[in-house]
């Protein structure tokens, strides 16, 4: 059977791996290895991983030399992932017991490159605040309107990442996933989603999403305009769809 990498970012996470460990040991399909890369956290992260990946040798736990931000810290996984598959679970979020057997019954019956399913936002406690059902596929161009995804319901074929160099990009501090999600899909052949809810994505309080959606909107108008080098009316025009979708995502019930 086919073996899944699944890439996990850390940094001071110590109070949710225990949670985020039994939703992988959890899992049905048992043909996976799991790549924790600590991102010199301060706390008692890198302890933990340790006392974990001695649980199981299916764990290896990683360090970056020096503190450097999630796309590096996720690229560290991708170079060291032998999977023919690679999935991403940020360090707070939950998956189902189910979720890795049935995303990968899904990509082999129907060869996909790019798959993503179904969540739920949760609480900071682990409470479901909201379910988000997505479309059954999505071109790149979609993406300059909104990001659908979680990032913990994300499989990619690896073979897609490697013969196409795909990385995330080192040079952004935000949405780097989101960079990464656009250029897997533009490489794909066949991009489905899975009509089913298989991951929690845990939010912060509402009060710090709401005092940072100014400075999301700012880094995402950054973006059109330095990245994807669009114009002042095709930035205006994607920002504010960018902005709706984020209301109706997570405030919207």
């Amino acid at each position: 059977m086919q073996k899944v990498s699944i890439i996990t970012p850390c940094y001071n996470c110590q109070d949710f791996l225990e949670e985020t460990y039994q939703t992988v040991i959890s899992q049905t399909y048992p043909h996976w290895e799991w790549l924790l890369v600590d991102d010199c956290s301060t706390d008692e992260t890198h302890q933990k991983l340790l006392e974990l990946a001695k649980k199981d040798e299916r764990i290896k736990v990683f360090k970056n030399e020096n503190n450097s931000g999630a796309a590096v810290t996720r690229n560290v996984g991708l170079d060291n992932a032998t999977g023919d598959y690679v999935a991403f679970l940020d360090s707070d979020d939950l998956w189902h017991a189910q979720k890795l057997e049935k995303q990968m019954k899904h990509v082999q019956e129907a060869n996909i490159d790019f798959s993503y399913h179904d969540y739920a936002t949760v609480d900071a406690s682990g409470v479901r605040l909201k379910e988000l059902n997505l479309a059954p596929s999505y071109t790149a161009k979609d993406l300059l309107k909104f990001n659908p995804f979680a990032t913990s319901s994300i499989l990619v074929n690896r073979k897609v990442i490697a013969e196409n160099n795909i990385r995330f990009k080192e040079h952004l501090r935000r949405r780097q996933d989101y960079f990464f999600w656009y250029d897997c899909i533009a490489a794909s052949r066949v991009i489905a989603g899975l009509a089913e809810n298989l991951s929690g994505y845990r939010l912060g309080n509402s009060g710090s999403l709401s005092s940072n959606k100014l400075k999301m909107a700012k880094i995402q108008w950054g973006l059109y305009r330095n990245e994807f080098g669009l114009g002042l009316v095709k930035s205006a025009w994607y920002t504010f769809h960018y902005a709706v979708h984020g209301l109706k995502k997570y405030f919207l019930r």
